[in-house]
């Protein structure tokens, strides 16, 4: 009997060797959508700043009234979108804010100008050129009058960007809206303003 059971042991010791090599191991768990999202747009995130605030300057040439304006102000930039949780959603979209008090040199013209922009971003490098749609309010002082205008415009610009700051330039055309006496027509008046600004990015 012990003869026997060597001889047993023998043959059956390859044959559990061989399944054991032959078995497959078992496959790995895939990583959930949430991670490989993460993973996939981190560094887009991260790259793109979502909500920051900074500095504009910006001068002003209207057009029939041939006089310059110049002036400094604040912006607020901010993405409407959280990209990583919808990487199917990302859109270089970017919304901006501005208010500003600008004046027209040699006249006694003061303006307090307030309104919105959307920025489309044409690339998502370091350097950043962008198409821009504007309107807003201006709230002007002549001599001893008031001047109200609303005004839209459009341009583009080009902003050099990093993680937490962007830095950039933006030149945009357009016309005031002036309104007229009751009952009468509205006045326009056209517009070239060229700025810069800067956004440090908090969020």
């Amino acid at each position: 009997m012990g003869a026997f059971a060597i001889v047993a042991g023998s043959l059956l010791a390859p044959a559990a060797a061989f399944a054991q090599q032959v078995t497959p191991a078992p496959a790995p768990m895939p990583p959930g959508p949430s991670q490989a999202t993460y993973m996939r747009y981190r560094g887009r995130e991260v790259y793109w700043g979502t909500l920051g605030f900074g500095p504009r300057f910006a001068t002003l040439y209207n057009i029939p009234r041939g006089k310059f304006a110049m002036g400094g102000g604040a912006v607020i930039r901010m993405h409407p979108i959280s990209y990583p949780s919808r990487p199917a959603s990302y859109m270089p979209l970017e919304v901006e804010f501005d208010i500003g008090y600008d004046r027209y040199l040699g006249t006694n013209h003061y303006e307090l100008s307030y309104g919105g922009s959307f920025l489309l971003h044409m690339a998502s490098g370091k350097w950043q050129p962008y198409i821009l749609a504007s309107a807003g309010r201006s709230l002007g002082q002549v001599d001893a009058g008031r001047d109200t205008r609303w005004h839209l415009g459009g341009g583009f610009g080009v902003g050099y960007r990093t993680r937490t700051f962007t830095v950039g330039a933006q030149v945009k055309g357009g016309g005031y809206v002036v309104p007229g006496p009751p009952g009468g027509p509205l006045g326009a008046e056209g517009f070239v303003e060229a700025k810069l600004v800067g956004v440090v990015y908090v969020f």
